[in-house]
């Protein structure tokens, strides 16, 4: 092997490398079909009484919208909802919080609805810090509340990630409702009920990225959820690496169980039994063990949670429990 060979080699295999990444990343998105429970579901949830948009400014500049359920000042629970969907999906929910005295916010969490460009955010922990600046105008106007995380479905899994971060201390307690924690979680059904398709070689290329201090393409799209097409006006039905890094769990199943663990009593998790997407009965096998309640309503399929007359007094009567200890 001559001098001038030799450097050939780590050269090849960085093309080598180069050329696998582009290959990944390269890879289409495919789309789902439709998943007609989840329509059906969203269709039946009553949008009487839907209050008008309100927005607050984030840090970066950008007006984010939420609605606004008047019910009081001694507690305010702001609400997340599920993946694709908007404050639409939870206005069943902001009725009933209100209709028991809870002040309830419903986010357009920023990248859906009304707030951002759909299906992408700026950087991955936007949305923690988006929560945060709601939470000091909210301090601000209910300065003697006391505050709830509540998140549907992946929203869900926002709201047990917060419980272990700094914003989450604002909060003393989280209402989960059929929430997704995570792809190997073992409290989903296989292939979670075909609701979403996900592109995994564009998302191991773009985590290699990450890890070598590489942020490019993270606006990519990565995964694809199962719309109706009569609902795309309405719906995020895609989003891109660094939404779907931010909204949603701590996508390792041991760190999210530490979370739950710590949170203990202020977690409270609301399923239906019929969920097609969540198996319940899972709920109360692997968190129950954590601390945290569990309970199932028959009945009540994934959407139902959001708008079932027993699953909406379920999740009121967790709201206003108090804390064992308080």
């Amino acid at each position: 092997m001559s001098y001038l060979q030799a450097p050939l080699y780590p050269l090849a295999a960085v093309g080598l490398a180069a050329l696998v990444l582009g290959g990944m990343l390269a890879l289409p998105l495919k789309r789902p079909a439709p998943l007609a429970s989840i329509h059906e579901g969203a269709m039946r949830i009553d949008m009487t009484g839907r209050p008008e948009l309100t927005r607050f400014q984030a840090r970066d500049g950008t007006w984010l919208a939420y609605r606004l359920y008047a019910g009081g000042g001694e507690r305010v629970a702001i609400l997340a909802h599920g993946s694709s969907a908007s404050s639409d999906e939870m206005n069943a929910l902001g009725k009933a919080l209100a209709a028991a005295g809870v002040t309830a916010v419903a986010l357009d969490v920023r990248g859906h609805g009304a707030s951002g460009a759909r299906g992408d955010i700026g950087h991955i922990g936007q949305l923690a810090d988006d929560l945060a600046d709601l939470l000091g105008g909210l301090r601000a106007a209910y300065p003697a509340a006391r505050f709830s995380l509540i998140g549907h479905s992946l929203g869900g899994g926002f709201a047990a990630r917060i419980a272990g971060t700094p914003v989450g201390q604002n909060f003393d307690r989280f209402v989960l409702l059929s929430p997704f924690l995570g792809a190997r979680a073992p409290t989903n059904r296989p292939g979670n009920g075909h609701w979403a398709e996900v592109d995994v070689p564009r998302i191991v290329a773009l985590n290699i990225l990450a890890g070598a201090g590489v942020e490019w393409g993270q606006s990519l799209p990565v995964i694809a959820y199962a719309n109706d097409p009569a609902a795309a006006k309405f719906v995020t039905p895609v989003y891109s690496f660094r939404l779907l890094a931010d909204y949603g769990p701590d996508f390792d199943w041991t760190k999210m169980m530490a979370t739950i663990r710590a949170a203990g009593d202020k977690v409270r998790v609301i399923a239906g039994a019929d969920d097609e997407l969540m198996d319940a009965p899972a709920f109360e096998r692997e968190l129950k063990p954590l601390g945290a309640g569990v309970t199932v309503i028959p009945g009540v399929d994934h959407m139902g949670v959001v708008y079932d007359p027993a699953a909406l007094a379920a999740i009121v009567a967790a709201v206003k429990r108090e804390p064992r200890g308080s």
